[in-house]
Order: structure tokens, then C-alpha cells, then sequence
């Protein structure tokens, strides 16, 4: 799959082109919330909101999203509930074709004024192919592997697979996503993943696989354009073009373009001290320039809770810290 090129008439001097992808199945509370946020910590430098609708049934359907955030003035375009974000963002761009975009998932909240700004000034350094708010080292081979009970970078770095199991069902019924935690919806779940566990072995890294995350980033078209993108149908595929061996992260540095992190004060990291950044399930993510739902599970976490999550991302160097309350974070969990 390639990108058409940059629409003529479109220029480096145009404002960048932020989208944010909004779910009719979220209801209006997460786009409310990311308006709120939005009008609270202004982006710092001229921009263009384009809103991805996905799942409208009709225009009068989309409504009264429309006028939630009428003040901001967005353009619209409707797409099909399919897909999953970063499918969302290459059909986007492939018809919008403006020069840069600032890519923001559903949940996004800015959490600093000049988010923007800070973004698109780590962007135009030389030899940068996408600046984003985090990244991680995470690698779905070595938790595959360790979770399997098969040899892992992993091993000595997670706690003991029976706790690892109980700690992530525990925090899969906070976040909602099963009633409670049973060996019948484990057994399910495994059947469910078996047929992804040859790409998962072989179509990603061992840890440390960096990759920036794709929740809030920003990129060139042109850079786009020379990525060999495919469609996205499944999370694997997802998985796939976020943290596999042929992800955005991973194809950017192969052309000789790196990925930066951004920290909330502006100051940027490369690849190997994004975990100094303590953007992402390090520290109290004091450092977070946007948050999303990932940053929001590490924020709710007990110690222990954090410990896992923070070991998954970063190993050696994790370093997680008891929970302390943000009015930011508050704030987020309101919406």
C-alpha cells in the first residue's frame, strides 16, 4: 500500500493538520473531554483540526458532536467503524494529503499548552521522521515467550507468570474489558490469540523493540510515502506497524530518519533514553505531554500494578513509582 503524494498547492509552510479520530461507539464523553482539553492547553502554533469520524450513520447522527466542539471549527471526514487507529490515520491522510499531520487517538488529552508546538519544533531537526509524546521498548515476542513459560528477554525482569497472570486480569476488570478474572475467559482468550502466535514469534523483536507509539505523533506526508504500509484489519496488524520488525519506527530508520519522544517542558529523547523521559509507565509519567488510555491504566495502577507495566516497557531500566495524585490526571479520569 503507497500514499498518493502531497495534493498540489500544499506547503511546508501550511499549518500543521491534526487529527483526531472520533468513535460514534465512545459515545460523546472522550471527544468532549479532548475539546476540554484542547481549549485548556491551546497547541501554541496555527494548526487545522480534522475530525475522523468513524461509525456515523448519517450526518444528523454526528450532529451533536459537531456542535460540541463547533468553537474550534473542524473539518470533518466519515469513514466505516472498521479498521483499527492507524488504518484510521493512512486512509486520512490519503485524502487530505497535506504536507504534516499531528495523528491523536480517540482517548488523547494535551496536557500542556504548546503540546503542539513542542511536537512540531522536535519534528523539524535534521534527520527526524516522526516526534511523538511516547514510545516504548516493549516487545509482544518476549511476552509471548515469557507468558508461554519459553526461554525470554523477559525472564528475570517480570515477576512469576502466575502473578503476571493475575496482575493483568486483575487490571483487564478496572479498565472494564472482562467482568472478572476466570481460567475459562484465559483458556478463551489463548484459543482466540493462537492463530496470531507465528507473526507474534516472527514478525517482531525480542526486547528491547523501540518504537514510538502511534497515540499522538507527528509526521511528514512525504515521509508517509516512502513507508510500505499495509492495510490494517486486525490489532495484529496494528501491533504490526507500531512495534513489529516492519513497523513506522523501524522503516523511519532504515531511510536514516529517527524517532523522537517529547517530553511536557519540550526537551526531546532518541530511541535509546526515551526511558529517561518518563513519558510512558516510568516514574509518575511526570514527563507526559498527551495522555491517552495506556497512560491512564499506568496513572490508576497500584505499585505493583505499575512495576509489571513498567518492567514491560523499559526492563532493566524500569522504574516505577507509587501513585500520586495529579489534577491533570484527575481531571482525565473525570472525562
Amino acid at each position: 500500500m503507497r500514499l498518493p503524494g502531497v495534493a498540489s498547492g500544499a506547503s511546508s509552510s501550511d499549518p500543521v493538520c491534526v487529527v483526531h479520530i472520533v468513535r460514534h461507539a465512545n459515545g460523546l464523553g472522550w471527544l468532549r473531554g479532548f475539546a476540554e482539553s484542547l481549549r485548556a492547553h491551546p497547541p501554541g502554533i496555527d494548526y487545522r483540526l480534522v475530525l475522523a469520524m468513524k461509525g456515523f450513520a448519517s450526518p444528523g447522527q454526528a450532529r451533536p458532536y459537531l456542535e460540541e466542539v463547533a468553537d474550534l471549527a473542524p473539518e470533518t471526514l466519515f469513514f466505516a467503524d472498521s479498521g483499527f487507529d492507524l488504518g484510521t490515520y493512512f486512509a486520512a491522510a490519503a485524502r487530505l494529503r497535506r504536507h504534516r499531520y499531528c495523528f491523536l487517538k480517540c482517548q488523547c488529552r494535551p496536557l500542556a499548552a504548546g503540546w503542539l508546538a513542542r511536537l512540531e519544533q522536535a519534528h523539524d531537526r535534521p534527520g527526524v521522521g516522526q516526534a511523538g509524546a511516547t514510545g516504548a521498548w516493549t516487545s509482544l515476542h518476549s511476552w509471548l515467550t515469557y507468558t508461554s513459560g519459553l526461554p525470554s528477554a523477559y525472564r528475570g525482569l517480570l515477576p512469576e507468570r502466575r502473578a503476571v497472570r493475575e496482575l493483568t486480569a486483575s487490571m483487564q476488570v478496572e479498565q472494564g474489558l472482562i467482568e472478572r478474572p476466570s481460567l475459562a475467559h484465559s483458556l478463551r482468550m489463548r484459543l482466540q490469540t493462537l492463530p496470531n502466535v507465528p507473526e507474534e514469534l516472527f514478525g517482531f523483536a525480542p526486547f528491547p523493540a523501540p518504537h514510538l507509539r502511534s497515540t499522538a505523533f507527528v509526521i511528514e506526508h512525504a515521509a508517509l510515502t516512502e513507508l510500505e504500509l499495509f492495510v490494517v484489519r486486525t490489532k495484529i496488524d496494528t501491533f504490526a506497524l507500531e512495534s513489529g520488525r516492519r513497523s513506522v519506527t523501524s522503516q523511519l530508520q532504515r531511510i536514516g530518519l529517527t524517532s523522537l519522544v517529547v517530553d511536557r517542558a519540550g526537551r526531546t529523547y532518541g530511541p535509546q533514553d526515551w526511558h529517561r523521559s518518563r513519558t510512558f509507565m516510568q516514574g509518575d509519567q511526570e514527563g507526559l505531554l498527551v495522555a491517552e488510555n495506556q497512560t491512564l491504566c499506568y496513572t490508576d495502577g497500584d505499585l505493583e500494578e505499575r512495576r509489571l507495566l513498567s518492567a514491560c516497557a523499559w526492563g532493566p531500566y524500569a522504574d516505577p513509582a507509587p501513585r500520586s495524585e495529579d489534577p491533570l490526571d484527575a481531571a482525565l479520569r473525570a472525562a
